[in-house]
């Protein structure tokens, strides 16, 4: 599902070559992510519970709760992703139409599938 991305042209991509840790569960998160291409393996407690591929996003449940990560977050191949901070994320949700609830059916589905054993 592609999330809506109005500072997509404004920001510029952040390479993560294929191995690097993005984040680590239980660390304090300040943006989600949006990969523009590549893909992003997301492990919670070391098991792989998801593959977040190009135009998927992931890191929304840290500025959603202001709380730690709940997943390590590693990419699996070379990746650019696109940092939404809090303050963009805030804007996006009152500025762009259906933005919130993209965001909310990801995150359900996230945790569907990890309810579900992936």
């Amino acid at each position: 599902m592609r999330l809506p991305n109005i500072f997509e042209a404004d920001t510029p991509p952040v390479p993560f070559p294929a191995g690097t840790v993005i984040f680590t569960e239980g660390e304090d998160g300040d943006s989600l992510y949006v990969v523009k291409e590549g893909e992003v393996e997301l492990k919670v407690k070391g098991r792989l519970v998801e593959v977040v591929k190009a135009d998927g996003f992931f890191g929304e449940m840290a500025i959603i709760e202001n709380g730690p990560r709940t997943a390590t977050a590693v990419a699996s191949v070379d990746c650019e992703l696109i940092p939404i901070n809090e303050k963009r994320f805030e804007f996006m949700v009152h500025e762009v139409p259906n933005f919130a609830l993209h965001v909310m059916r990801g995150l359900s589905r996230r945790l569907r599938s990890v309810d579900e054993g992936g």
